[in-house]
């Protein structure tokens, strides 16, 4: 009876160690930058919108949306018109941006919401 249950606990725990060997490791998330523009219905959104006219933030306004990045972003507005099934119109525009480079971002490390400091490398893209 003894050599059973020791053989179903040895068995219960080299499957165990096998199974904690295949969990991933903790993904970096990229940290928002401070600030940015206040949208009447959204509120504070983590983002500034570079451009020239009345809804953009100016020319050399902070394309990031990411702190501590470094690498490359490209973006692109578009501007359009489109159509519901029940046939209303309406005005498309929209932000792109594509990130890739290195980041210093945050890894989950406590059940409190704690975070850890972490260089990571990625590719990110906003629309």
């Amino acid at each position: 009876m003894r050599r059973t249950l020791f053989g179903w606990l040895t068995l219960l725990f080299l499957t165990s160690v096998a199974v904690r060997g295949q969990a991933p490791p903790p993904q970096v998330l990229p940290v928002p930058i401070p600030g940015g523009d206040f949208l009447p219905p959204v509120g504070l959104l983590n983002q500034f919108f570079p451009g020239v006219g009345a809804t953009y933030d100016g020319e050399d306004a902070e394309p990031h949306g990411i702190t501590n990045f470094k690498g490359h972003v490209a973006m692109g507005y578009t501007l359009g018109t489109a159509t519901d099934a029940a046939g209303n119109a309406y005005q498309v525009i929209t932000d792109i941006r594509v990130y890739q480079g290195d980041y210093i971002g945050g890894v989950p490390t406590f059940n409190g919401g704690g975070t850890t400091s972490a260089k990571a490398h990625g590719t990110f893209v906003e629309i």
